[in-house]
């Protein structure tokens, strides 16, 4: 699986120089004056269907969480030459997790995991067009909540979140008819993050340690491609594959405890998150 993660970050670098390579070639045509490609005023519901991988090694031991998540997703984008966009979504899954417990010695785990996750993002950028196309560069900010509980005896929640900024740029061109297609390709800055598991689950006398996580400590990728219908009412249907990857490093120590006396430190190791996933939004 690493190998195909290798595979995926390679692919993922790029779709994104081949989109930064797109605008800077093209930015001296652009700014020229034709009919809007994309509505002023655009709010968009939609689901989201994905299949979800993470993966971290402790000590040479893997673990693993996998499967189909799903949910909805809402956003709002205004575009007059500056481009606004805001958006949540939410998904979430029975997923499997493949890992060991720690007790007496290290003995392999396999239980179902509930997880949902929660991101608010908002980008703002500017349009470039010309003969009907356009290409909107952006920056922006991004918070992301990953709730994950590990059902069974030994199962336990972990809280997770991150604080990212979106860098990239989307595209959109018209198709035959009323349609238009686009890539979007971003890099995400990884800002901070924490890590809290509450291994009061496990055992009552331990505490619930939380781990932080630091600006530079990990990266994240995400390319989709999208098709849009449009109807004579001014709305559209929207379908979009897509692809988000995140790297994080290990985090910060904190102390477990065991009725208030420390024990030992515990840590997030190095993990990797792959998302592949198909979104359908109506726009209105």
């Amino acid at each position: 699986m690493r190998k195909s993660a290798e595979k995926i970050k390679e692919a993922l670098g790029n779709c994104l120089l081949v989109s930064i390579c797109l605008l800077l070639s093209s930015a001296t045509a652009f700014g020229q004056e034709t009919k809007p490609i994309v509505p002023m005023h655009a709010f968009e519901i939609g689901l989201n269907f994905g299949y979800f991988y993470y993966e971290e090694d402790i000590d040479g031991i893997h673990v693993e969480w996998d499967g189909f998540m799903y949910g909805v997703i809402g956003n709002y984008t205004y575009h007059n030459q500056i481009m606004f966009n805001t958006s949540l979504e939410y998904t979430q899954g029975n997923l499997d997790y493949d890992g060991f417990v720690q007790f007496d010695g290290l003995a392999p785990l396999e239980e179902d995991a509930e997880d949902w996750i929660v991101e608010w993002r908002g980008l703002v950028g500017y349009d470039f067009t010309s003969n009907g196309h356009l290409i909107t560069p952006f920056v922006g900010v991004g918070y992301r909540y990953w709730n994950d509980e590990i059902e069974g005896p030994f199962g336990y929640e972990r809280e997770i979140r991150y604080l990212y900024s979106p860098i990239g740029i989307k595209t959109v061109s018209p198709l035959s008819g009323s349609g238009t297609w686009g890539i979007a390709a971003e890099y995400d800055l990884f800002w901070a993050g924490d890590v809290k598991s509450h291994l009061s689950d496990v055992f009552v006398g331990f505490n619930d340690p939380e781990v932080d996580q630091d600006s530079g400590d990990g990266y994240g990728l995400r390319v989709s491609l999208y098709f849009n219908l449009a109807f004579a009412n001014h709305s559209a249907l929207f379908i979009e594959p897509y692809i988000t990857y995140w790297d994080i490093d290990d985090s910060d120590r904190a102390t477990l405890t065991r009725f208030g006396t420390p024990i030992r430190f515990v840590f997030e190791p190095e993990n990797e998150t792959t998302t592949y996933g198909l979104r359908i939004r109506w726009q209105f």
